[in-house]
């Protein structure tokens, strides 16, 4: 397991402290329902259940999510907080389903109590604790880039909500309206499915590697055109995983530089990225001597091609020493750069040329020596 970060040490602590509110709250929300007869704060006490299990999954979640890459997993663990969050919102969902049945259920029969006066101020206080909780947990959640977190907050916000509810609804009952009560309670259930469907929408959109954001991905292509070497990019798949982003560009760079060239403005192109986008987690950058996505063209094996090369100028110029063959494969056609030894006479070097020009998949042919 890797040493814990600012992020996760963050993410542990506050869904730590979200568990411990959950644990007074139900217990408070619980006993008022009991005591004072309103099944609206039983509802709620419920609510306030599922923010506790909602802080369990997402506890462990972060746990496992912060081990470091292995085999199995090359890019990490980060994905277990996305099915936490998954898991997260499908547990909201049918936590609603059952309160909105039981409620209209109870609606139906003319099930309901007048609660006391004391259940009001237990509401209060639900609504106050859960809000500061909110707003604590979506702080470190922007901070540190972790949806997961987000998701909880959501949780804790619908619960703060839920008592609102529950506060309307009590202060309706004790004016003499019998139902409000259970309204207040079938308000709770809708809330319910909406934040539950929030979850988990935005956990179905990362599982399908949904890509970032307009911006982000406007800053991360500016930043690659604006790296010197490159010329153009006309690829940039972006995906995120645990609220980390991979991303893989095709640059396009000049078609005659070196293989190390080009790597070295690969490199300078990746580090500038990581850099300018703090949520970067990897990229992959792939170059390119030209654009070649529109219309990809058939490139001749060059591996076969060099060796057909020397062979027909070994034969041509009976065997001259040929030192180097640089094949440049674009689109336009190949052209053959070969240096030879400066002692080789000029009649030999043209026939050598000759031969090389002859062969059907070259079209251009370059002759140089180190004279």
């Amino acid at each position: 397991m890797a040493d814990l970060d600012a992020g996760d040490l963050a993410a542990r602590r506050v869904t730590l402290l979200g568990g411990l509110v959950n644990l007074v709250l139900i217990a408070v929300k619980a006993s008022g329902g009991l005591l004072y007869g309103s099944i609206a704060l039983l509802a709620d006490a419920l609510h306030s259940l599922t923010d506790l299990i909602s802080d369990v999954v997402v506890y462990v979640a972060v746990k496992f999510g912060s081990a470091e890459a292995d085999e199995n997993h090359p890019y990490g663990h980060r994905r277990f907080e996305t099915i936490a969050s998954l898991a997260v919102g499908l547990l909201v969902i049918a936590t609603g389903v059952g309160l909105i049945l039981e409620t209209a259920r109870r609606l139906q029969s003319q099930e309901w109590l007048t609660p006391d006066s004391p259940a009001i101020g237990i509401a209060v206080f639900a609504i106050v604790t859960k809000e500061a909780l909110y707003h604590i947990t979506v702080r470190i959640a922007d901070r540190h880039a972790r949806p997961i977190l987000k998701a909880n907050a959501v949780h804790h916000r619908t619960d703060s909500l839920s008592s609102v509810a529950v506060l309307f609804g009590l202060g309706a009952a004790m004016a003499g309206i019998s139902s409000g009560d259970l309204l207040a309670a079938l308000v709770v259930g809708l809330l319910f499915l909406h934040g539950g469907w929030g979850i988990l929408a935005e956990a179905l959109l990362e599982l399908s590697e949904a890509a970032v954001d307009e911006s982000t991905h406007a800053r991360m292509l500016d930043t690659i055109l604006a790296t010197g070497g490159v010329e153009d990019v006309h690829v940039l798949k972006t995906k995120t995983v645990g609220g980390l982003i991979f991303a893989e560009a095709h640059v396009q760079v000049h078609p005659h530089i070196s293989v190390t060239q080009g790597h070295e403005i690969a490199h300078r192109a990746m580090h500038r990225v990581l850099k300018a986008v703090p949520r970067m987690e990897d990229i992959t950058i792939h170059i390119d001597p030209e654009d070649d996505d529109d219309a990809p063209v058939h490139l001749p094996d060059s591996f076969r091609l060099e060796q057909e090369i020397r062979t027909v100028w070994a034969e041509a110029t009976d065997d001259a020493p040929l030192l180097d063959v640089t094949l440049h494969l674009l689109g336009v056609g190949v052209t053959a750069v070969m240096c030879c030894a400066a002692a080789i006479p000029d009649t030999t070097v043209h026939l050598g040329r000759t031969a090389v020009a002859a062969i059907e998949a070259v079209d251009a042919v370059e002759i140089r020596s180190p004279r």
